[in-house]
């Protein structure tokens, strides 16, 4: 007890000895304290956004049981393709208890009655839905077994953020009804506001849903039994797809199903990159403590004497080096406040961001573990930081310090050090650099790409029309016409157009095909392409240019029916099978391309599912429907009065800035139906929002870039600075021998210039192997390539010895007389 008394009284005067030490140099204090406030703030601030979407686990019961299923086609080089309902009842049935399941589709809906029309999201699952996840109502109840059958889709769940926000957390909503699309719902139970739950979530009529053959649009969840292993779920479940694949060849051949951890499919998406950021400002940190190592050595040499005399006194070196590593320990406190201030204040803006959609942003924030880490960090930097000076300078001869004690020079080991710290941040920097460089030129690619249309001065209108009220396709079609004639005799309009998906916009809808004349496909090799609907102006508002034959006409609207009787099991009426004349559809150039390379298709009859005979009248240009860094899918375009659509965006093409025409086009909307609630934005912001997560990995791997950059910059210019200081009296002698001013000038840019290349050579070696953890977010750029690196090394040399040509400036402008009389 007295030795841990004595130790605390040691500390304390070391802290107080420390702080005043530091006090005596504020300049070297605020620098050193800056640079590691930078250094700890970033990777604190980068540890809360990987804690909250990497490291949390999901908020469910035993939430590393829980799965999600998806189905694998050989056909398909999608990884992760949606579910039939089919399959779900087939795995449902006969998984034997090794994993529970849950079907999922997502919706959504008009809430209307409650306030200003609101479009919100929605879920239709089964029953098992909420036991699965283990997820329990704060008020009322979830659904009964039984309850996701026809006529029991009556009945909602409330998610508790649409409670609160709409219905003011009213404690008596269980039992009240909502309209939701013009129909009228009860209220069950309102459950907590969990990850990924939607505003809504109702029953999904799970009979009606196995009964549609093909049609892959669900999601599965699943929770794995006690004691079952991923691996024997995925194999149990994978021979009931190769027996459903026996039993129905025509509709599951090659399908396949894989089983992943629910948390890790959640953040795939953002994974790689959070690790890749993390890393880079991991170096970021390494540099800012190289350099204020560099600091300290550079000012150990002005504490020599104070060290020998301590050492004469009787002080131990151990005493010394404790007394040393308490101070950079200090700093490095002072600087791990400052940086956790600047993390609070970097993850106040993170929930803000929207070029980039990362999973459970809006949990950020900097708790206890955040909190532990960062007091790891500063302690951790403190050591590095202060570790080699402190054995440096606690290791002088005795004799040697007092008489170097009155001097300026410097030993020759010191220097090595420095040089070594500085040739170190210079290697990190051009690794920092390299990524940076490749993200910046695979963004510039990216923004070169024709995305297929005109985005300039468009206006996207999104709203759906309720099914109550728009129960029929020609319901469907007056509404359209009429909104759009409204529209298009507005001043300033060009021209409207309508379409079922808006150009990149994730995910697709894909369908077979058949070619006339052609031998039916063996299952499972059948041809699919992207399908839309599309008025007859949206080639000419988008600017789609038309490459052959010709686009929609009023004459093509004479069939009013849908072309398409999706999964009800009945046939086509035989009057449809050669209508005079037929439907009309219009293909893409990459769909001519893949299936008529040696015919004209204009003229050609195809077929889509359930479909009569369809002419290819059309081809026009590729569109990057799904991103600009993916190539185009087979289209084809449906006009939408033969395929009417609930779900069209109406695009309005300006002669003016389009938002000045927003108020304008929501007015029109208003005056058909004013219980639609709509959304308008502009195809810019669509093209923008498209590139965000490219952006955002770009300019975030660039600015740690750049903080790398002068880092390593101060560090050249610090260590080139600090030893032409200790060499005056060498360089005096020099210039007094005959030396000339500019062979004084090459002999120190030459110093920065071998510190700068063996960096420089260093980083090659470790940017070539590091740059391939990026590949997956360059697009038609290398990681290793030559021109890249090659700019990048120049340029950070170049950089290093314009550093250094300050301090050689000032060393040749020694006058040897003073020099040789200081020393």
């Amino acid at each position: 007890m007295q030795r841990f008394g004595e130790t605390m009284n040691g500390l304390v005067q070391d802290l107080r000895y420390g702080w005043r030490t530091l006090s005596r140099a504020p300049i070297f204090t605020a620098v050193a304290v800056l640079t590691l406030a930078l250094g700890i703030g970033v990777n604190s601030s980068i540890f809360s956004l990987i804690n909250a979407v990497l490291l949390r686990p999901l908020p469910f019961k035993d939430p590393g049981n829980l799965v999600v299923l998806y189905e694998r086609r050989a056909s398909s080089n999608d990884a992760n393709l949606p579910i039939s309902g089919h399959e779900f009842s087939a795995w449902q049935e006969q998984s034997d208890g090794v994993v529970d399941l849950a079907l999922i589709q997502g919706d959504g809906f008009n809430l209307t009655g409650a306030g200003e029309p609101l479009s919100i999201s929605a879920a239709r699952v089964s029953a098992e839905f909420f036991s699965v996840l283990d997820v329990s109502p704060i008020i009322g109840r979830t659904f009964l077994t039984g309850e996701d059958s026809a006529g029991r889709n009556d009945i909602v769940v409330l998610n508790e953020r649409l409670w609160k926000q709409r219905f003011g957390s009213d404690p008596d909503i269980a039992g009240r009804t909502v309209t939701l699309s013009d129909r009228t719902y009860t209220v069950v139970g309102v459950i907590p506001n969990v990850d990924f739950m939607p505003d809504v979530v109702m029953p999904i009529d799970l009979k009606s849903e196995v009964q549609k053959v093909g049609k892959h649009s669900h999601q599965v969840v699943g929770r794995l039994a006690p004691g079952v292993s991923m691996e024997k779920a995925q194999a149990a479940l994978l021979q009931i797809s190769e027996s459903l694949e026996r039993q129905m060849p025509n509709a599951n051949t090659g399908h396949g199903v894989q089983v992943l951890p629910l948390h890790a499919d959640t953040v795939s998406n953002v994974r790689q990159a959070l690790l890749v950021l993390f890393g880079a400002v991991g170096f970021v940190l390494l540099i800012a403590c190289a350099n204020v190592a560099n600091l300290l050595l550079a000012r150990s040499s002005s504490r020599q004497k104070e060290i020998a005399i301590r050492t004469a006194l009787g002080a131990q070196r151990s005493r010394l080096v404790r007394q040393l590593l308490t101070e950079s320990c200090l700093l490095a406190a002072i600087g791990g406040g400052l940086g956790l201030l600047l993390s609070l204040w970097i993850v106040d803006l993170l929930p803000n961001i929207n070029a980039v959609q990362i999973p459970r942003i809006e949990q950020v924030r900097v708790d206890g573990k955040v909190l532990a880490v960062t007091v790891c960090l500063t302690l951790i930097t403190g050591i590095l930081t202060g570790l080699v000076p402190a054995l440096r300078t606690s290791s002088q001869n005795l004799i040697q310090s007092m008489v170097e004690g009155t001097k300026t020079s410097a030993s020759a080991q010191r220097r090595r050090i420095g040089s070594v710290l500085v040739i170190a941040e210079v290697a990190l920097a051009l690794i920092l650099l390299t990524g940076g460089a490749l993200m910046m030129k695979s963004f510039v690619k990216l923004l070169q790409v024709d995305p297929g249309f005109d985005t300039r001065n468009v206006l996207r209108l999104d709203f759906a029309l309720p099914e109550p009220r728009y129960p029929q396709p020609s319901s469907k079609v007056h509404f359209y016409q009429d909104l759009m004639d409204r529209i298009r005799a507005l001043p300033g309009v060009e021209s409207v157009g309508a379409t079922s998906q808006t150009p990149l916009s994730p995910g697709d809808n894909w369908g077979p095909f058949k070619v006339e004349g052609r031998p039916a496909p063996a299952p499972g090799q059948e041809s699919n392409a992207a399908m839309r609907s599309v008025s007859s102006e949206y080639f000419k508002t988008m600017r789609i240019p038309l490459i052959r034959g010709r686009f929609f006409s009023d004459a093509d609207a004479r069939i009013a029916l849908p072309v398409m009787r999706w999964f009800d099991q009945q046939p086509y009426p035989e009057h449809y099978n050669d209508p005079q004349p037929s439907p009309t559809i219009i293909i893409n150039a990459t769909m001519a391309r893949m299936y008529f390379a040696d015919d004209d298709p204009i003229g050609k009859r195809i077929s889509i599912i359930a479909s009569p005979w369809l002419t290819v009248v059309g081809v026009v240009g590729d569109v990057h429907h799904t991103g600009l860094s993916t190539k185009p899918n087979p289209e084809m375009y449906f006009f939408d009065q033969q395929e009417p659509s609930g779900t069209l965006a109406v695009m309005v093409r300006t002669a003016v800035n389009p938002l000045t025409l927003a108020g304008a086009v929501r007015e029109q909307v208003a005056a058909i139906d004013r219980d639609l609630p709509v959304s308008v934005t502009t195809m810019e912001q669509i093209f923008s929002d498209s590139v965000g997560g490219q952006r955002f990995n770009m300019m975030l791997l660039s600015v740690f870039a750049g903080l790398a950059l002068v880092l390593a910059i101060v560090g050249v210019f610090g260590v080139i600075n600090y030893s032409v200081t200790q060499r005056v009296q060498e360089i005096g002698i020099r210039i007094a021998l005959g030396a000339q001013r500019r062979d004084i000038l090459r002999m120190v840019l030459g110093n920065g210039l071998i510190l700068a290349l063996s960096g420089v050579s260093i980083g090659l070696v470790g940017a070539f192997a590091l740059t391939r953890l990026i590949s997956g977010f360059l697009f038609e750029v290398s990681p290793t390539d030559p021109f890249t690196f090659a700019i990048v090394s120049v340029v950070l040399s170049l950089v290093a010895l314009l550093a250094s040509y300050v301090p050689a400036r000032r060393a040749m402008k020694v006058d040897p007389m003073i020099a040789l009389r200081c020393e």
